[in-house]
């Protein structure tokens, strides 16, 4: 198993808690216009590509109810997660729609021309060779099927959102200097819309076009430090005995009381990027 396979496993329940929310209203921008036609009748099938949590599969369901979908995930713990999302979410007559397949997006378990419609959000920057990914996606859609993304453009390092500065002053705080785990090899973010517009006719899309945009979404104060011990800085804290945990808590409420409201609301720079199977 690999370490980004086993951060996602032990963390699924938290990243539907904590992080989902986060991307949400811009990961579902992928499902905006059309739904897919249907072939010769049939009903339309999409896959929604490292689906996490199901959040797009399950939107995917409910806003087209001619369309079969297929959630696909290498991450069992995340599967959970998306089966039992799914029936909180789904009536009755919906939830046959909708399956949710273990899978590795290198190697997607589908024959060519099963999908007209391909999504996938905040899962191309994960992967170890996006190229192999993005063949897949030409081998699974249908001629004319569609292919709709969004994940992370690459940031300035020296912009940095205020609360997590405030995070890293209370660490020096304490006097915490753990070492960060190593993570295995990933594509990372784009570059620049024009790389992820490269990347997509290198891999034989049609009608490609990408679009920079941003991200926002605003934090609560009152809970951030709850955001960072429990998902985002998690392992952190674990490292921590009580007595510390709790001093980091207390220094790191203390700086963010210290910062104005407006510093809460994080901006990040994503990439919107759409192609057709000619």
């Amino acid at each position: 198993m690999g370490t980004i396979q086993a951060r996602y496993d032990a963390s699924a329940a938290r990243y539907r808690q904590w992080w989902e929310p986060v991307l949400a209203a811009t990961a579902l921008r992928v499902l905006d216009g059309d739904p897919p036609p249907s072939i010769d009748g049939s009903p339309a099938r999409v896959l929604d590509l490292g689906t996490g949590a199901g959040q797009l599969a399950i939107e995917a369901v409910r806003r087209w109810p001619a369309c079969l979908v297929t959630g696909l995930d290498v991450s069992s713990g995340m599967l959970g997660v998306a089966t039992s999302q799914a029936l909180d979410r789904l009536g009755s007559d919906d939830r046959p729609r909708l399956e949710f397949v273990a899978g590795d997006a290198t190697k997607v378990p589908f024959a060519d021309a099963t999908f007209d419609l391909v999504v996938s959000s905040f899962v191309l920057q994960l992967v170890a060779d996006r190229q192999t990914v993005l063949a897949e996606v030409v081998r699974v859609l249908r001629p004319g099927g569609r292919f709709g993304s969004v994940t992370w453009l690459a940031t300035d390092e020296t912009e940095r959102f205020a609360p997590d500065e405030a995070f890293e002053e209370a660490l020096d705080d304490i006097g915490y200097d753990g070492e960060s785990e190593a993570e295995e090899a990933r594509s990372g973010d784009f570059l620049s819309a024009e790389e992820a517009a490269t990347e997509l006719d290198r891999a034989g899309f049609t009608d490609v076009r990408t679009d920079a945009t941003e991200l926002v979404h605003p934090y609560e104060r009152a809970t951030y430090v709850d955001f960072l011990e429990q998902y985002a800085e998690r392992e952190v804290f674990e490292d921590l005995g009580w007595r510390l945990r709790r001093r980091l808590r207390d220094a790191t409420r203390a700086r963010l009381a210290r910062l104005p409201d407006e510093a809460f609301t994080w901006r990040a720079p994503v990439v919107e990027a759409h192609g057709r199977r000619g």
